[in-house]
């Protein structure tokens, strides 16, 4: 019986994140709307996240926070551990490569010496 009820206990607990679609507050999903939560990143990126993008959601004592999204790399980079890319919907790019190599929107600079 304790076991039983362990297990019905567990399975109304809410994960600790829910991953979601961001949309802009016209629609009329249940989902939640870009504009009701606060987006979580590094210092010094802002971001917003296009529409189509799962949002990964927590909650917070101050309401929901959008704390990244599930990202997939973009047609066309293989992005290595240690390695960063910047890039937008628009198809701007920043490619920090591991051998010191700086790519913008197609063009590498060498690495500093």
């Amino acid at each position: 019986m304790w076991i039983s009820k362990q297990i019905v206990e567990a399975g109304k607990r809410k994960p600790a994140a829910d991953v979601s679609r961001v949309r802009s507050s016209e629609g009329s999903s249940e989902q939640k709307t870009k504009t009701e939560f606060v987006y979580c990143g590094p210092w010094g990126i802002l971001y917003a996240p296009p529409s189509y993008a799962q949002a990964v959601v927590v909650e917070t004592n101050k309401g929901a926070a959008c704390v990244g999204t599930a990202m997939e790399n973009p047609e066309g980079f293989s992005v290595e551990p240690g390695e960063l890319l910047l890039f937008s919907k628009g198809n701007a790019c920043i490619y920090l490569k591991n051998n010191g190599e700086v790519e913008i929107n197609g063009k590498v600079f060498p690495a500093a010496e």
